[in-house]
Formats: C-alpha cells, sequence, structure tokens
C-alpha cells in the first residue's frame, strides 16, 4: 500500500471512530439525554392528543344540558300553571298540554313529552331522534306540590361530528409538537453538545486541538500506521522569549503573538498533519510521512525560519524563536513519543535555543537525572535536608565581625553536598523557590536574633525578588523573629534589575521604607552598574571576587578596585570585597579604603554551631595581615578613566 493511501485510511478510520449523539457508538450520557427528550415530546403529544378531545366533549355536552334543562324549565312552568289551574282535571286536557309544548318548541330533532306522576304520558310531541341520543327532565309542580314531569331527549350526533373533527385537529397538533418538541431540542442539544465537545478538545485562543484532543490524535495516528504501515513524528515546540513579550507589550500582545504564530505553522504543515497547543507557548505536531527523518527535519528548519521572522502586534514589532524537539515513531513506542520530543525540546534550550534536535537514548539518562533530582529537591524541602551555612563579614579596619551572609546548603543523605548552583535553578523552573526563600528569610532571621549585633544578610534571586509576595515574605520573616528591620541586609544581583524596572525600584523603595539595608551583590560583572547606583540608592555594593583573585599581582584590577572603592565613598555606602583569601589582598583593600571583606582568610560558611570559633578566629587572622606591598598598587593618575564595564 502507498504512503497517501495508508494516510487516507488512517483519516477514514479516525473519522469514522468519532462517536456521534445517539446513535449506538454514542456515550451513554447522550443516549439518556435524547430519550429524556423523546419521552418528554411524547407525553406533550399524548397530552395534546387526548386533552384537547376530551374538552371539547365536555364543554359541549355541558352547553347542550344547559340548554335542555332550560327549555324544560320552561315548559315545565307552562303545565304547572296549567295544572294550578285546574288542578283535577290537568291530566286529561291533552290538547292545552300539547299547546303548551308547542309553545315552547323545542330544537328541530328533539322529543318532548310531559307524564303524570305514575309515569304515564299525557301529551307528547314525537320526532325521530337519531343516536346517539341524551336527555333531560324538569318537575311539573301543582300548589308546591310535585305532580309531573318534562322529558325532552336531543340527538347527540352534531356533537360526535364535532368531536371527531376536534380530535383529528388534535392529533395533528400532537405529531407537530411531538415531531417539534424532539427534534429542535435534540438539534440543540447537539448543537450544544458539540459545542461542549470542541471546547473540551481545543484550545480556546487559537483554535487548535489541545492536550487531550492531541493524545487523542496520537493514538489514533499510531493504530492507523501500524495497521496499514508507515512512519510518522512528533515535533514539540517552546517558544522563545514569549516571555519578554508578554512582560513588555502585555498579555494581549501575547494572544495575538500565539494566534500569528498558530497560522504561520499552520500554512507550513500538510493537511494530513495535526497541530496542537498544548498549554502556554507550548504546541505540539503529528507528521505522518513515510520519508523520515527527513520530512521532520525539513519541516523543523522551516519552523525555525518562519518563526524567526518579525511579528506585527498591533503595531509593535515582535522578534521570537522557537526551540524544537523531534521524536520518530520507529525510534519511540507511540506513548512515549511527545515525552521523548519534550525531552529533545530541553536539550535544544540548554544548548541555546532557536533550534532543533531529534531525540536519543542518551537524553533520556539525563531526563531521568533532572527528575530524580526534582523529587529529592522536593523531599529535601518536606524532610529539612536543606539547611544555612553562615560565613563572616568582617570591619577591613578593626578586624572585627560584623555581619553574617546565610548560604543555602543541601546535604543529600546519598548525593552528598548538593550546591545552590545546581539546585537553585531547577527550585525556579519546578515552583519551589518560593516557598525555599520563604524558608531561608525566616531561618536566617531567627539566626540573627541569637547573634546579637551582627547584621544578617540573605540572597535573593531575581525570580524571587520579582515574585508579587516577596515584601509579604520579608514583613513575615521580620515580625515572626522580632529581629529588628535594620539589622536584615537583602543583597540583589544587577540580573534583578534588567526587567520590569519601574516595579522593581518600587519593591526596592519598599524595602528601604521599612528599614532593610540593601547591597547591590557582584558589582561590576553587569551592564549597567553606574546606571542602577543612579536610579536607585544601595546601602552597600559587593565587590565581585574575581576582581579580588587578582589584585597582588595584576595592577589594572588594582585600578579597578580603587575605581569601585572610590565611586562608594563618593555615594556614601558601604562596599564589600568578596573572595579574600589571604592577607596580601586584605592588607591592598584596606589601604584602598575598602570598608569590609569576607571570604576564605576569615572562614568559610560554616553551620551556626561552629559560628563561635570561626567568629573568633576571624579577628585573629586579620591582626597578623601584614602591610600592603607598595610596589604593587600604582599611583592614582590624576583623572582615573572608568573601565568599560562601570560606564553608565
Amino acid at each position: 500500500m502507498s504512503a497517501s493511501a495508508a494516510r487516507k485510511a488512517a483519516t477514514t478510520a479516525e473519522r469514522q471512530a468519532t462517536p456521534k449523539l445517539g446513535t449506538a457508538d454514542g456515550s451513554a450520557g447522550d443516549a439518556a439525554l435524547v430519550r429524556l427528550v423523546t419521552g418528554f415530546a411524547a407525553c406533550i403529544a399524548m397530552l395534546v392528543a387526548i386533552a384537547l378531545p376530551v374538552m371539547h366533549v365536555w364543554a359541549s355536552l355541558a352547553e347542550e344540558d344547559a340548554a335542555m334543562a332550560a327549555e324544560a324549565r320552561i315548559v315545565a312552568y307552562s303545565v304547572s300553571q296549567i295544572a294550578s289551574r285546574e288542578p283535577d282535571l290537568w291530566r286529561y286536557q291533552e290538547a292545552r298540554l300539547r299547546a303548551a309544548l308547542e309553545t315552547a318548541t323545542p330544537a328541530a330533532g328533539a322529543a318532548i313529552r310531559v307524564r303524570d306522576s305514575r309515569g304515564e304520558v299525557l301529551a307528547e310531541i314525537a320526532a325521530e331522534v337519531p343516536a346517539p341520543r341524551h336527555g333531560t327532565s324538569a318537575i311539573v309542580f301543582e300548589s308546591g306540590h310535585p305532580v309531573g314531569m318534562v322529558e325532552i331527549e336531543h340527538s347527540a350526533l352534531h356533537l360526535l361530528a364535532e368531536s371527531v373533527w376536534v380530535t383529528l385537529a388534535s392529533l395533528f397538533l400532537a405529531g407537530a409538537s411531538y415531531v417539534a418538541l424532539r427534534l429542535l431540542p435534540l438539534r440543540m442539544l447537539r448543537r450544544a453538545t458539540s459545542r461542549i465537545t470542541h471546547l473540551a478538545t481545543h484550545d480556546q485562543l487559537t483554535g487548535l486541538p489541545n492536550r487531550r484532543l492531541f493524545h487523542d490524535r496520537l493514538e489514533q495516528t499510531a493504530a492507523g500506521l501500524k495497521r496499514y504501515g508507515g512512519h510518522f513524528a512528533v515535533l514539540a515546540l517552546d517558544l522563545d522569549r514569549f516571555k519578554e513579550v508578554n512582560d513588555t507589550l502585555g498579555h494581549a500582545a501575547g494572544d495575538e503573538l500565539l494566534r500569528q504564530v498558530a497560522r504561520r505553522i499552520t500554512g507550513a504543515m500538510r493537511e494530513s498533519d495535526t497541530l496542537a497547543r498544548l498549554g502556554g507557548d507550548e504546541f505540539a505536531i503529528i507528521q505522518r510521512t513515510a520519508e523520515q527523518p527527513k520530512a521532520a527535519e525539513a519541516l523543523a528548519a522551516r519552523l525555525v525560519v518562519l518563526l524567526s521572522e518579525p511579528f506585527d502586534l498591533h503595531g509593535n514589532q515582535a522578534l521570537i524563536g522557537t526551540s524544537i524537539g523531534i521524536a520518530l515513531s520507529v525510534e519511540s513506542p507511540a506513548d512515549h513519543l511527545l515525552q521523548d520530543a519534550d525531552t529533545a525540546l530541553y536539550r535544544v534550550k540548554a544548548e541555546g535555543r532557536n533550534g532543533f534536535r531529534f531525540f536519543s537514548a542518551e537524553m533520556n539518562q539525563a531526563l531521568r537525572e533532572r527528575r530524580a533530582l526534582e523529587h529529592d529537591l522536593r523531599e529535601a524541602l518536606a524532610t529539612g535536608q536543606l539547611h544555612l551555612h553562615y560565613q563572616p563579614q568582617v570591619n577591613l579596619a578593626s578586624g572585627r565581625v560584623i555581619g553574617l551572609e546565610a548560604l543555602l546548603r543541601w546535604d543529600h543523605p546519598v548525593r552528598g553536598r548538593v550546591m545552590p548552583d545546581r539546585f537553585i535553578p531547577l527550585a525556579e523552573e519546578i515552583g519551589l523557590l518560593s516557598r525555599i526563600g520563604e524558608w531561608v528569610l525566616r531561618e536566617a532571621c531567627e539566626v540573627a536574633m541569637r547573634w546579637p549585633g551582627l547584621r544578617m544578610a540573605v540572597n535573593i534571586s531575581a525570580n524571587q525578588f520579582q515574585a508579587p509576595d516577596f515584601l509579604r515574605a520579608v514583613r513575615v520573616a521580620l515580625e515572626g523573629t522580632g529581629l529588628p528591620a535594620d539589622r536584615l541586609e537583602i543583597e540583589i544581583t544587577e540580573g534583578v534589575l534588567l526587567t520590569d524596572t519601574e516595579r522593581t525600584l518600587a519593591t526596592l523603595q519598599a524595602l528601604h521604607e521599612m528599614g532593610v539595608s540593601v547591597a547591590m551583590d557582584d558589582f561590576g560583572t553587569g551592564y549597567s552598574s553606574l546606571g542602577y547606583l543612579h536610579k536607585f540608592r544601595f546601602d552597600k555594593i559587593k565587590i565581585d571576587r574575581s576582581f579580588v583573585a587578582t589584585l597582588a599581582h595584576d595592577p589594572q584590577a588594582v585600578a579597578i578596585v580603587r575605581a569601585m572603592i572610590g565611586i562608594t565613598h563618593a555615594l556614601g555606602l558601604r562596599c564589600n570585597a568578596e573572595g579574600v583569601e589571604n592577607a596580601v589582598q586584605a592588607a591592598l583593600l584596606r589601604a584602598e579604603g575598602c570598608t569590609e571583606a569576607q571570604g576564605y582568610l576569615y572562614g568559610r560558611a560554616v553551620p551556626e554551631a561552629e559560628l563561635a570559633a570561626l567568629i573568633e578566629g576571624a579577628a585573629a587572622k586579620d591582626a597578623t595581615a601584614p602591610p600592603a606591598p607598595e610596589a604593587v598598587i600604582p599611583p592614582a593618575p590624576e583623572a582615573l578613566k572608568l573601565p568599560r564595564s562601570l560606564r553608565a
């Protein structure tokens, strides 16, 4: 069988597999609704078919009976007048009685007669009354005593004829009611069910199949191609820099971008392929063709180029890209294809994004390790495996320990010491960073309360700082432990200031109003350090260890550090040098006017239980430090030119 025939057969099988409302393949819920609507329509139709004729017959008979009763009472009154005038002879005056009957002439086709108290007919106007018949009677009185009876009998044939016509009309109305009440609700039900089904299986923003329908199509594709032969590929796509568009242009622009992306991808595919939006900025494609992996590679390369072209979002131009992972049906089982494509996608993102890669078995090992680490991190937070170590911060002039920097550590029972640079990015990805950050803040504040006079510094990542509940977490930590706000110092890097500047500055200002100190960490390694110092007044600047490491033998490093320290003096800020590992570096920094230092010279980060001995040793080491070697420090020029990395 050819590839096109296989695709056609698979598509036909997929369509036939779709259940319809009210059929044997439909769901039990749909069948129950059909039965309910049919029963309701039948009940209304039966009510119309029965109630209308019955009501007509009842009303007609009641009207006829009322007319006959009135007619009988009139005749009885006339006979009663005759009986009252001649009490003894009235029964023998047939002529007068007959005249009384003729005076109250009944309707044509009716019979009327007068009987005495013994039931004998005294006078009668006979007529042929067709069946069916019905009649009535009225009592004849003489001086208040009943002496006879007047009887009237009519034919009900005309009522029967009218009832037949009414019944026929009722049956017609009942049939019309049944048809209307069954077809219209079912049609509306089908439309509603179809709409609900569409909403349940499609993305409302782009109109594409959602994750649920994608998995269904994936199973159908695998089953069809398994039967008819052929291969297919699954492509997992994730948009690069989509969050930047959302943050800078707003969610409306982000939604429009997703719609345009969906149209571009659809235009690059064949009709036999399936495109789905799995959520957020994630898309997936099922590509049916026997020419794999060549076809998947060509489609992925085409999409990388297409999605790298500019998008026009309400007059604003947006540039994004896409990372694509590809899994082939010949290499992965159907139920693992999307997972394997995601694994390849993660590898593309780790290698720089805006490209594509095919899944390979080696990737699974890295993915398993990552998932195991994720599981262990969740367990570590729940079981208390995370703890804090503290590194002293020393006043260079007095050698006295003036503060502590809290550093997060994870001691795994099997993995051993897991460093923050390995698990903190993972915590950000899986949404644990906020909880970990809140715990670190509270724990650090509790320890600071047990060490009076020392300031506690806590590192805050960009994601944690931008979180909406960050300020609340700081307040809760201070209020819950009773630590004065001026003894807490928040350390942030320049990366915190790169996005959402107005909100960031507002958060920094709120920290200052609370009385919390703010330090810029890794100063000089970012992009616009001086510009940020101009926008916001930090309390302290921390010189990055990369500049301190070469102080003893690199005159250029000395010049850069001297410039940094000069900036802090000019702005009235405290200055802290990180990574001080020997007495020569400490002496050089002290000679240049640096106020604080920390590093291995004064002690590594240790648990709280070892802080007392560490603090005593830090002061002793600084007291024995030799003077700075004069030959290493170049004289300060009259006008110091700042290096490129420090220009605003």
